[in-house]
């Protein structure tokens, strides 16, 4: 990141579905691959649902955002997208969680992009929109990213990036050993001196593991030392040691993991911002900035701190920043 940039995190919004249901309710309905009893041991605990479809929850919340900071919608000039389902980065007719109308024009429902019906329905008449997949957990961090490459490139005063989720009815909610919550997050970046400063941000692509089904061992076995690369990079590219990090802010994957990481890495247990993982479960690509907005909002976090946000998405990805309160 260049270390003279102006471009700052203004603010973070978050929407969970008021619905939860509990371990053994999923286990019932056959939303679970392992027992209750192995994920309330893995940390898990309520799974949060959506009654409306992930185009609502992010419209939702970006209202909100763009609110409480007393933006006007076209002063915007960017608005990512960053679903991680494919059907989430879709628009349903009507208010129901159909994938996609029925009918003669039926395949046009291919083309109802949520980021356009966005920027429609919030006013931001002025933003470019941009639809980021395939990315997975790390979707809503590498949407901030580019934001910000692109706000230091071009003279835009604020840029938004979304990511909204919604699991399909009858699909799974346990994904590898963790259990999937709806969930929306959004991130406002602008110009205000006064916001969180992105320091760096790093990648790793592994595309060997594009199958995480045909290849789900490899995965795992892969997944603890390619996440303690992707940190000694980061701390690296930082000029930062562990000591100077006061929290590591992860994405909500299994309590276990996460214990198992600490080790690997030499970051204490203590340092890893865990609280969310039962009773919110994890929120596929908005963990990390959810988990942001708390540890701030609980004080928790002091104005020059550093965190460190890691995460990881199946196809597979590993993402690392560190972000300066």
């Amino acid at each position: 990141m260049n270390p003279s940039s102006s471009i700052r995190i203004h603010g973070i919004h978050y929407t969970l579905p008021e619905r939860q249901v509990g371990l053994e309710q999923l286990a019932a309905e056959g939303r679970l691959v392992s027992t209750p009893e192995t994920m309330r041991d893995f940390g898990f605990g309520d799974c949060r649902v959506s009654n409306v479809p992930a185009t609502q929850l992010a419209s939702t919340t970006l209202k909100a955002l763009l609110e409480r900071h007393g933006v006007d919608p076209l002063e915007v000039g960017l608005l990512i997208n960053a679903s991680v389902l494919p059907t989430s980065s879709l628009v349903p007719r009507g208010e129901s969680l159909a994938e996609f109308p029925t009918g003669e024009n039926a395949h046009l429902g291919l083309f109802r992009f949520s980021s356009t019906r966005l920027q429609d329905e919030l006013g931001l008449s002025n933003a470019r929109t941009v639809g980021l997949s395939e990315l997975g957990c790390v979707s809503l961090s590498h949407a901030v990213w580019l934001a910000h490459a692109v706000m230091e490139m071009e003279d835009l005063k604020y840029a938004l990036c979304v990511n909204a989720d919604v699991f399909p009815d009858g699909i799974k909610r346990e994904v590898v050993y963790n259990v999937c919550s709806d969930s929306a997050c959004a991130v406002l970046l602008s110009r205000n001196p006064e916001g969180l400063r992105l320091k760096t941000y790093h990648t790793l692509t592994r595309g060997y593991y594009w199958d995480p089904d045909g290849h789900q061992n490899e995965l795992l076995a892969a997944y603890f030392p390619t996440g303690k690369r992707i940190l000694e990079k980061t701390f690296k590219a930082s000029g930062l040691a562990r000591e100077d990090i006061k929290l590591l802010i992860p994405h909500n994957v299994s309590l276990r993991s996460w214990e198992i990481l600490s080790k690997f890495t030499g970051i204490p247990l203590e340092k890893i911002y865990t609280e969310n993982i039962r009773p919110k479960g994890h929120s596929v690509a908005a963990d990390n900035w959810i988990n942001l907005k708390d540890v701030i909002d609980r004080g928790l976090v002091k104005k020059g701190d550093h965190v460190m946000m890691f995460s990881f998405g199946l196809g597979a990805h590993w993402g690392c920043s560190i972000v300066q309160i």
